[in-house]
C-alpha cells in the first residue's frame, strides 16, 4: 500500500507580471515553475492546476471579468469586484508548450503568453541506508531518489501487502518490507529488490541485507511452545484470539519470529519479549482473528544459516455473533419533538422481542454534514430511558438552532461495526443565503519542541462553528476545533488561535474546512490561495521543515552519562549526549528522543498487526533535546524503566512527522546498553479462580501471580445483565487475603456488593479488567470494545489478556448469578421528582462556568443505592460532557441527588446546551432516564444559554513541561493580552516573574526555579492585581541522576562513549600517598595507658573512643542524625557522666558543602565559583541519607550526590582501595560528581566544605573563652585532619588523600582556603574552609570525607598555643595536639555535595553536628 501525500507550491512570482500598453486588465502568473511533472511515476500526462491573478487597471474597465486562454478549463476561483483569481488544468503530453491567455476574450484589453513544459522524471538512486530491523516498523532500509518531486507517487509494481514507501521529503524514502517479502529472503538473499513504474520504463531499487548481522550463533531453538487455550479452540467475538507463549535460544537480541496468518495476507503479528535472557528469552503472541473454523499460522524460525523454518500451529476460532446492538432487537423508530422551533429534538428508540438482550455495548452518533463523531462512544446509561436490557426505550434529546441551509440532515446512531439506525431531521427554517466563511488571514508561528501556533481570522454572518481537516487518511482521523479557539472578537468576526503538534497531526494533503452554523462551507486544499486580498500566501497546516535529511549521516559522537546501566529492580535517570556535521542545519531544531525497548513500547500500545507505520508516534511521550552552545553538542535527560530486556536499549530521535532515526541504524559503538537480570515486561495474570455466588458474598477469589515484579493493583468493572447496575473495584496489594502469599502470588477476594432484597435474578460479569504490576506493567481484558481501546485493526492484541488461563470458557468463568427473592422483574421504573440547575444561563468564557445539579428520585420498589445516576450536556454538534452524582440523603423509597460540573471553554455557544440524567436503577431490575425533552415536558430545567462568551478573561489550560532544574516554561490558555506577571508557589518559597507574551493564548516564563515540588501558578495585571487567572498545577518531571555500581574498567568501554568528546588527560591509578613519621605526644604520652599507646615512627595509636594526635580527645556518642532535618541535639545524659557540666552552655558544629571552585592549577586563581543553593533529599534509612544538587556550567548540568552515613558502632570499611576504621558516632560523607566541562586543560576543581564550630558562653563571670584550629597530617591512614575547637568542645574532620576517578583510585590533595574565604576567627566562634583538589576528569568523581564530635581533657586558655581568647588580642591558631589516628571512614570521594540530613539554609547544606550544653569544667571524661 502506497501512502499519497501530493503537494504544489506555488508562491506569488511577480517576474511574470505583464502590462500591455493601453490595456485594461493586468495578468499576473501566480505559479513559481514552468517545468511540471506528472503525479505519478506510471503516468504519461502532466495535469498541473495553474494559478492567474486578473486586475482591473482602467477605471471604466468591466468590473466582470473572465478568462479564456489555449489552456482548458480555466474557471474563476476567488475574487472580488476588482481582482479575480483563476485556476487552469491541462492535460500536457511530454513536450514543451506556449499559450496565450486573453481576458473577456479580446486580447486587446488584457493578455498574457505564458511558456513552459511537461517532462518525465529522471531518476538517479542513491542508497541511504541498508535494510535494518527494528521492533517499530520491522525491517527498513532508506532510499534517495534524485530528480522525483516530494509531492510524486511512486507506482510501486507487486507491492500489494509486500512493501510500502513512505516518503521523507527532499527526495528521501523508507522502504518498509512486510513478511510476505521478507520472510522468503532474510537467510539466503543479500541485496532486497522492489521496482516501480516511470512512464513505462521498471525501475529497481537494489538495497544491501548483511545476512550476518541477523544470523544467530547457532540454529535457534523454539521450546517450551504452549498455546492458549491448549487444546486449540477459542471462542471469540471480535476481541481477544488464541494465544502463544514460547522460549527463544537464539544468540541475537531481536531475533525475527514472525507469526503469519496465510503468507499472501497481511495478517501477521511480532512476538515480543516478556522475561529472560538472550539465549533463554520468553515470548508472547496472539494469533489474528480472521474467521471462524480451523486456521492455520506459522511461526517463523531461523533454521541454520541459509534456511528459515516455518513451525505450524493450528487453531479453531468459533465466531460468537457479534449483535448489532443498534439494529438487533430494535422494533420501530421515531423523532419526537421534530419542531426544531423548540430548539431540540428527541431521538426515540424502542427494543424488544426477537430474543436480543442489550450487553454494555457502546455506541455513537453525529449529524451528517460530520464526517464522523467528535464524542467518546457511549454506553448504559445515556441515553436509556426505561425498561431493562430485554426491553428497553431509547430517548436522546439533541439541541438544534432551527435554521439550515440544508433541507433536512441526517443523524447518525452507529456502534463499532458502523452499523445502527438513520434519522432524518428536517429543519423549520431553510436559509437560502449561500456565503460560506471568509478566511481574512492565516498565519503559523513556531512556539517551542513540535507545537506551532495556527491564527486564523475570520468572518461569516452566521459565525464560524468549527474548523476541520483530517490527519490521517489510513485511519480516517479527523480533528476538529470548536470556538472555545476564539481569542478576540465573535465568531462573526474574530480571531482563532490553536496550539498545534506539528509531529502527532503533522501537514495534511486534505482540505482544511471551516463550517459555519447553518452548515455552509469553506474549502482550502493545501497550497491553493486563500484570499484575493493575499494571493501569493497559502493556507498549509505547520510541519517541521527540515534543511536537510541526511541526519543519518551526519549524526556522531552519541555518548551518555551512564553506560552498561544496571536497572535490576531501580529506573535509572540518565543522560545522551550527540551532535551532528553540518550543526548549522540542526542546533535550532526541535529534536525529541523516546525509548523503544519493550516496557516502553507496551505504555505507546504499539500495535504490532498489519500496517502500523505512524500508530506509534500518536502516543508517544517526548524528552527533548537541549543544544549545549559551549559544546557544540545536544543533550536529552530521560529515565530508564526498571527491569526492561537486557541488552542494547533501543530508542528513537524524532525530526519530524516522518523523520526519525532508530538506534539499530547507528553502529554498535553509539549503543547503550543495559543490565537486566529480572527483565519483565508482563503484567500480572490470573492462575485460578473460584467463584462465590451465594446468599453472603457473591464474586470471584482470585488467584494473582506476577513472579519478577510483583502485583501492585488492579482495577476491575462488572455489570449487570438485567439492570445494567455497574461495580468499579479497585484493589491494591494491601488487600490480599491474609496468610494467602505475598505480592509474587496471592489471593484477592473480587466481592460484589449484593443487596440481600433485590428482587431480580441476574448474572453479574466482568467487563473490564486491568493488572499493574510495581513497575507499570499491565494486563487487560474487555469483553467489549470500549473507548479505552477504541481501535480501527482488524484484530486486538490479545496477549496481555489477564486471564490467558482462562480463554476458552472465558465468558463462563467470568460470570456468576444471583437469585431475586421477587422472582420476577419489577416492570415500574423509577421516577423523577424534582430536577434543579443552578444556574441558566452562563458565561463560557469566565472562570466560574461550574453547575450545580440537584435532583430527587423516588421507587416504590426501592432504589440501588450504589448506582448513581449521571448527568450530561449535549451540544449542537453532539459534544456531550458528563459528571457522576453522589447522594445527599436517601430513605427505603426516595434518594436526593446532587452533582457540580464545570462546563467546557466555549462549550456550545451561543445556541445553549441541553441537560439529560440518566441511570436511575430500582431493586427489581428496571432503569430509567430522562432527556432534555423529558425534563422540559415534566417541567424541570432542561436548557442552558450560552451567550456570553467573555474573551479577555485570563485563563491556563495546560502548560509545557518542566523539570526538577526549572528553566523556560509555556502556558497555554487565553485572554493573556491584559497579564504581564506570572507568581509562582511551589510549596518551599512564592515568587513572581515577568512574563513574555506571544498572543492571547500563548505565554513564556523564562528563570523558572528549580523544584521537586508541584508548582502552583497564575497570572495577573500587575501592580494593579484587577484581572487573575485560575490557578494551574504544573508536576515537574524529577531527575536524579545518582546511578552508582562497580566501577567499570575502562578497557570494556569504547572512547566514542564518554560524556564529554573533548580530549582531556585520563586519570591513572596511583600508588596511594603516605604521610610522613610522627612523634608521640601528649602527658601523659598518648593520653595514658587507657586511652592509647605510642608505635615508634608513626605516633599515638588510641584506643575507641578516644582520637587525635595525643588520643586526648573523646569521640561523643550520639543519636542518629534527625530523619526530617540534619540537626542533632545533645543534652548532658549524652555525656555518660554526671559531673561534667555546672553550667548549660551550648555549642553548635555545622558542616556544610558550599560550592564547587574551577581554579587555575598553575597560578591557583579563581576561575569561576559555583554556590550550592539547593538541595533535595532523600531517606535511605535509618543510618543513611541523601541529598543531590545540580550545577549549570557551559549549559552542562554536573550532578552532586552526596550519602551521608551516621556509624553508631566502630566499623571497618574500604574506600580508593584502603581499609579504614570508622569510630562510633562518626559521619561519613560520600561525595560523587558527574562531568564537568572545564573552560580549559589547566584547570582544577574544588569541592569547598565549611566547618565551624561554635559556644553561646560569653566573657561573664571573668571566664576566658577560646578556640583553637589545627590542620595536619594524620599518623596511621595517610590522609588530612581539620580540628576547630572551643573551650574543651572540638569537631574533627579527617580529608583522603585519595579519590576514585574515572573508576581509578587516584592521589587528590586538600587545601586550607581559609585566607582566600575570609573565615571567621573568634574566641566562641572558629571557622575553616577546605578545598577538596579534584584534576580534570571525564564521567566521575568520588570523594569520602567523614567527621566526628570530641570532647577534650584539655580546654584551651590562653596559654594554649596560637589559641584566640576574650581576654587575649592574639588571633593566632591552635597547634595541632592531635595524637592518634583520627579514626572516621569516608567511601567515595567527588562532589563534596553533602548533606547530613537536610537542607537547613538556602545557600548551604547545613548539617548540624551537634547542640551540646556543657559547663566551664570538666572534672572527667
Amino acid at each position: 500500500m502506497i501512502k499519497r501525500i501530493v503537494f504544489f507550491i506555488i508562491p506569488f512570482l511577480l517576474s511574470f507580471f505583464l502590462i500591455i500598453k493601453g490595456q485594461d486588465y493586468s495578468i499576473t502568473n501566480l505559479n513559481n515553475i514552468t517545468t511540471f511533472y506528472p503525479e505519478s511515476t506510471s503516468a504519461t500526462l502532466c495535469k498541473p492546476p495553474q494559478y492567474f491573478l486578473v486586475q482591473i487597471i482602467k477605471f471604466n474597465a468591466s468590473a466582470i471579468i473572465s478568462l479564456g486562454s489555449d489552456i482548458q478549463n480555466c474557471s474563476f476561483f476567488v475574487g472580488n469586484t476588482t481582482s479575480s483569481i483563476f485556476i487552469c488544468y491541462q492535460d500536457l503530453n511530454f513536450s514543451n508548450y506556449s499559450a496565450t491567455l486573453i481576458v473577456n476574450g479580446d486580447a486587446s484589453v488584457g493578455s498574457l503568453v505564458i511558456n513552459y513544459e511537461c517532462k518525465r522524471y529522471d531518476i538517479k538512486i542513491e542508497i541511504i541506508q541498508e535494510v535494518t530491523w527494528s521492533t517499530v516498523h520491522k525491517f527498513s532500509s532508506i532510499v534517495k531518489l534524485n530528480g522525483l518531486l516530494d509531492s510524486t507517487t511512486i507506482s510501486l509494481i507487486d507491492s500489494i501487502n509486500s512493501f510500502e514507501l513512505i516518503s521523507l521529503g527532499k527526495n528521501y524514502y523508507r522502504i518498509l518490507y512486510y513478511e510476505q517479502y521478507f520472510i522468503p529472503k532474510i537467510s539466503n538473499i543479500s541485496l532486497w529488490e522492489i521496482s516501480f513504474n516511470n512512464s513505462g520504463t521498471n525501475i529497481i531499487i537494489s538495497t544491501p541485507y548483511n545476512i550476518n548481522k541477523f544470523k544467530s550463533n547457532g540454529q535457534e531453538e523454539i521450546i517450551d511452545l504452549i498455546q492458549f487455550p491448549n487444546d486449540g479452540t477459542s471462542y471469540i467475538s471480535f476481541i481477544f484470539g488464541s494465544i502463544i507463549k514460547y522460549r527463544s535460544t537464539s544468540s541475537l537480541q531481536r531475533p525475527i519470529n514472525p507469526l503469519v496468518f496465510n503468507l499472501d495476507s497481511a495478517y501477521s503479528t511480532l512476538p515480543r519479549p516478556i522475561s529472560g535472557s538472550i539465549g533463554n528469552m520468553t515470548y508472547i503472541s496472539y494469533l489474528p482473528f480472521v474467521l471462524s473454523n480451523l486456521r492455520y499460522y506459522n511461526l517463523y524460525v531461523q533454521n541454520d544459516h541459509s534456511t528459515i523454518q516455518a513451525i505450524p500451529i493450528t487453531t479453531t476460532y468459533t465466531c460468537i455473533p457479534k449483535p448489532d446492538q443498534l439494529k438487533q432487537g430494535l422494533k420501530s423508530t421515531g423523532v419526537n419533538g421534530g419542531d426544531i422551533k423548540t430548539s431540540y429534538f428527541t431521538l426515540l428508540l424502542v427494543y424488544g422481542d426477537f430474543g436480543f438482550q442489550y450487553d454494555s455495548q457502546y455506541f455513537g452518533y453525529f449529524n451528517s454534514y460530520q464526517s464522523s463523531s467528535d464524542n467518546d462512544y457511549q454506553v448504559f446509561p445515556f441515553g436509556f430511558s426505561d425498561g431493562n436490557n430485554s426491553d428497553y426505550t431509547m430517548r436522546i434529546s439533541v439541541p438544534a438552532r432551527g435554521f439550515s441551509s440544508e433541507a433536512y440532515f441526517m443523524v447518525h446512531m452507529v456502534d463499532f461495526s458502523g452499523i445502527g439506525p438513520v434519522f432524518q431531521i428536517t429543519p423549520s427554517i431553510i436559509m437560502n443565503d449561500k456565503s460560506t466563511p471568509f478566511l481574512q488571514t492565516f498565519e503559523t508561528i513556531y512556539i517551542d519542541k513540535f507545537n506551532y501556533l495556527i491564527r486564523f481570522s475570520i468572518s461569516d454572518l452566521f459565525g464560524l462553528n468549527y474548523i476541520e481537516t483530517m490527519i490521517d487518511l489510513a485511519y480516517n482521523k479527523v480533528i476538529r476545533f470548536y470556538v472555545e479557539s476564539l481569542v478576540s472578537g465573535d465568531i462573526k468576526n474574530g480571531v482563532f488561535e490553536i496550539l498545534y503538534d506539528a509531529v502527532k497531526y503533522g501537514p495534511t494533503p486534505t482540505p482544511i474546512n471551516l463550517y459555519n452554523h447553518i452548515e455552509r462551507v469553506s474549502s482550502f486544499a493545501p497550497n491553493q490561495p486563500y484570499s484575493i486580498l493575499t494571493p501569493n500566501l497559502r493556507i498549509n497546516l505547520p510541519s517541521i521543515q527540515l534543511q536537510s535529511i541526511d541526519h543519518l549521516k551526519d549524526i556522531k559522537d552519541i555518548s551518555y552519562l551512564f553506560i552498561d546501566v544496571d536497572i535490576t529492580d531501580k529506573t535509572v535517570d540518565n543522560i545522551m549526549y550527540f551532535s551532528f556535521n553540518n550543526i548549522d542545519k540542526y542546533k535550532n531544531l526541535p529534536i525529541g528522543f523516546t525509548l523503544i525497548d519493550p516496557r516502553s513500547l507496551q505504555d505507546m500500545e504499539l500495535f504490532n498487526g498489519v500496517n502500523f507505520y505512524g500508530t506509534f508516534i500518536l502516543k508517544s511521550v517526548y524528552s527533548f533535546a537541549i543544544w549545549d552552545e559551549q559544546n557544540s553538542r545536544f543533550y536529552i535527560k530521560f529515565k530508564i524503566p526498571a527491569n526492561t530486556s537486557p541488552g542494547v536499549l533501543d530508542w528513537m530521535l524524532v525530526f519530524n512527522k516522518e523523520n526519525y532515526l532508530i538506534n539499530t541504524q547507528l553502529p554498535d559503538e553509539y549503543q547503550l546498553r543495559v543490565i537486566s537480570t529480572k527483565f519483565d515486561s508482563y503484567g500480572p495474570i490470573v492462575t485460578n479462580i473460584i467463584k462465590y455466588p451465594n446468599s453472603t458474598v457473591i464474586g470471584w477469589l482470585f488467584t494473582i501471580e506476577d513472579e519478577i515484579n510483583g502485583f501492585k493493583d488492579g482495577y476491575v468493572t462488572i455489570k449487570g445483565s438485567i439492570d445494567s447496575s455497574v461495580y468499579n473495584i479497585t484493589f491494591t496489594s494491601s488487600d490480599m487475603v491474609i496468610g494467602s502469599g505475598n505480592k509474587w502470588k496471592g489471593d484477592y477476594l473480587i466481592n460484589i456488593p449484593y443487596i440481600l432484597n433485590d428482587c431480580v435474578s441476574q448474572n453479574y460479569s466482568i467487563h473490564y479488567a486491568v493488572f499493574t504490576d510495581t513497575f507499570g506493567n499491565r494486563n487487560k481484558y474487555y469483553k467489549v470494545k470500549t473507548n479505552i481501546e477504541l481501535t480501527s485493526q482488524v484484530s486486538l492484541d490479545s496477549s496481555g489478556n489477564p486471564f490467558i488461563n482462562f480463554i476458552k470458557d472465558i465468558s463462563t468463568v467470568l460470570q456468576v448469578s444471583t437469585l431475586g427473592v421477587c422472582g420476577k422483574i419489577d416492570s415500574t421504573p423509577p421516577v423523577l421528582i424534582s430536577f434543579n440547575a443552578s444556574k441558566s444561563s452562563i458565561d463560557v468564557g469566565s472562570l466560574d462556568r461550574s453547575i450545580t445539579f440537584n435532583f430527587h428520585s423516588q421507587d416504590l420498589g426501592g432504589l440501588k443505592d450504589d448506582q448513581l445516576p449521571i448527568v450530561y450536556i449535549t451540544d449542537m454538534n453532539t459534544r456531550i460532557h458528563k459528571v457522576t452524582s453522589s447522594i445527599v440523603l436517601k430513605n427505603s423509597t426516595d434518594i436526593k441527588y446532587t452533582c457540580t460540573m464545570e462546563v467546557p471553554i466555549g462549550f456550545s455557544h451561543p445556541y445553549g446546551f441541553l441537560i439529560s440524567v440518566y441511570g436511575f436503577i430500582n431493586r427489581g431490575g428496571s432503569y430509567s432516564g430522562f432527556s432534555g425533552g423529558q425534563l422540559k415536558e415534566l417541567g424541570f430545567n432542561w436548557f442552558v444559554e450560552t451567550k456570553s462568551f467573555s474573551v479577555s478573561q485570563p485563563i491556563i489550560t495546560g502548560s509545557s513541561g518542566i523539570d526538577n532544574d526549572g528553566g523556560d516554561l509555556w502556558l497555554y490558555g487565553r485572554g493573556f493580552k491584559s497579564i504581564n506577571t506570572i507568581t509562582l508557589n511551589d510549596g518551599v518559597r512564592s515568587y513572581s516573574l515577568s512574563i513574555t507574551t506571544l498572543s492571547e493564548s500563548v505565554v513564556l516564563i523564562q528563570n523558572v526555579k528549580p523544584s521537586i515540588n508541584s508548582i502552583e501558578v497564575y497570572l495577573t495585571n500587575a501592580p494593579l492585581g484587577l484581572i487573575q487567572s485560575n490557578t494551574f498545577t504544573i508536576n515537574p518531571i524529577i531527575y536524579n541522576f545518582n546511578y552508582s555500581t562497580t566501577p567499570i574498567p575502562t578497557s570494556s568501554v569504547s572512547p566514542t562513549l564518554t560524556p564529554t568528546p573533548t580530549p582531556t588527560p585520563t586519570p591513572t591509578s596511583t600508588q596511594s600517598p603516605t604521610n610522613k613519621p610522627q612523634s608521640c605526644i601528649g602527658n601523659p604520652v598518648c593520653g595514658g595507658s587507657n586511652q592509647g599507646y605510642c608505635k615508634e615512627d608513626v605516633g599515638c595509636i588510641c584506643y575507641s573512643p578516644f582520637i587525635g594526635l595525643d588520643c586526648t580527645s573523646k569521640i561523643i556518642p550520639q543519636p542518629k542524625p534527625n530523619e526530617d532535618k540534619p540537626t542533632t541535639v545533645i543534652g548532658n545524659s549524652n555525656n555518660n557522666s554526671s559531673t561534667v557540666n555546672n553550667n548549660n552552655n551550648q555549642v553548635t558544629s555545622n558542616i556544610s558543602i558550599i560550592a564547587i571552585r574551577e581554579v587555575n592549577s598553575i597560578t591557583g586563581e579563581q576561575v569561576k565559583i559555583h554556590y550550592i543553593d539547593k538541595w533535595y533529599y532523600s531517606n535511605i534509612s535509618s543510618t543513611i541519607s541523601n541529598y543531590q544538587s545540580t550545577i549549570l556550567n557551559n549549559n552542562i548540568s554536573t550532578t552532586i550526590n552526596a550519602t551521608l552515613e551516621w556509624f553508631e558502632n566502630k566499623s571497618n570499611i574500604t574506600f580508593a582501595n584502603q581499609e579504614l576504621i570508622m569510630n562510633p558516632s562518626t559521619i561519613k560523607y560520600t561525595v560523587e560528581l558527574s562531568s564537568y566541562k572545564f573552560s580549559n586543560q589547566l584547570n582544577n576543581l574544588q569541592v569547598i566544605i565549611e566547618a565551624q564550630i561554635q559556644s553561646n558562653e560569653n566573657n561573664n563571670n571573668n571566664n576566658n573563652i577560646c578556640s583553637g584550629k589545627e590542620f595536619g597530617d594524620t599518623t596511621t591512614d595517610n590522609s588530612n585532619y581539620i580540628k576547630l575547637q572551643v573551650s574543651s568542645n572540638s569537631i574533627y574532620g579527617r580529608f583522603l588523600k585519595r579519590g576514585i576517578v574515572d573508576g581509578k583510585t587516584v592521589t587528590i590533595t586538600n587545601e586550607l582556603l581559609d585566607s582566600k574565604l575570609n573565615s571567621i576567627s573568634k574566641e566562641n566562634n572558629i571557622q575553616s574552609y577546605i578545598g577538596i583538589v579534584i584534576g580534570q576528569y571525564q564521567t566521575s568523581v568520588i570523594i569520602d570525607p567523614d567527621f566526628s564530635l570530641l570532647l577534650e581533657n584539655q580546654q584551651l586558655n590562653s596559654d594554649s598555643p596560637n589559641s584566640i581568647c576574650s581576654t587575649s588580642p592574639s588571633t593566632s591558631l591552635t597547634k595541632g595536639q592531635l595524637a592518634g589516628i583520627i579514626i572516621g571512614a569516608s567511601l567515595f570521594f567527588i562532589i563534596i555535595v553533602l548533606i547530613i540530613a537536610k537542607i537547613v539554609l538556602s545557600k548551604s547544606l547545613r548539617f548540624k553536628v551537634f547542640v551540646y550544653k556543657i559547663s566551664k569544667k570538666s572534672n572527667k571524661y
